[in-house]
């Protein structure tokens, strides 16, 4: 019973993150804020100390996973935010595999939306600048990145906050059986 009061409000935060992001491609500040309280305070008063501390630690694995991609702009402050507070529902090791699996699924969801333009004739498909960026790559040893030109698909702001409620979510299914069965 522990594990779904963490659970359920973890939920929540991802997919009601996911529907702000969906809308208007940002993640309230207040809604992380308010996320991250709740999964330290309820990890404390749950599982105790040993839960407040996993909390935190979740919390800095949850920053971590997503401040690369957010450093070198492939994700934004409110993706790594939002990651950090399911961190905290979700612990250290929760929250590296929900990270990962959620890295996978915007990887996913990034290459139909790459592919999509193959298909969109007023879309600019990235193909052809994905093709320069792997050739100099390959010739020189060094990787070179290209902005995207206007109006390609790729440019357009993605709503990762659906990647990590996905990511999460699936985390859960998959684990529920090992946590509550």
């Amino acid at each position: 019973m522990r594990h779904e009061l963490l659970l359920i409000p973890c939920l929540l935060l991802a997919w009601i993150a996911a529907g702000w992001d969906l809308r208007i491609r940002r993640i309230p500040n207040r809604l992380v804020l308010a996320g991250t309280v709740m999964g330290l305070l309820l990890q404390g008063v749950l599982v105790g100390t040993g839960g407040f501390l996993a909390a935190i630690l979740g919390l800095l694995v949850g920053m971590a996973i997503l401040m690369p991609g957010y450093l070198m702009g492939f994700t934004g402050a409110g993706d790594a935010k939002l990651m950090a507070a399911v961190g905290t529902f979700l612990g250290p090791v929760g929250v590296l595999q929900a990270g990962l699996m959620s890295i996978v699924v915007g990887g996913i969801v990034g290459m139909v939306f790459a592919t999509s333009a193959l298909f969109r004739r007023q879309s600019v498909s990235p193909w052809s600048r994905y093709g320069l960026m792997a050739k100099t790559l390959l010739y020189t040893g060094r990787p070179l990145y290209i902005a995207p030109k206007e109006g390609e698909v790729m440019g357009s702001k993605f709503p990762f906050a659906v990647s990590i409620a996905i990511g999460a979510t699936g985390w859960m299914i998959w684990q529920w059986p090992l946590a509550f069965g």
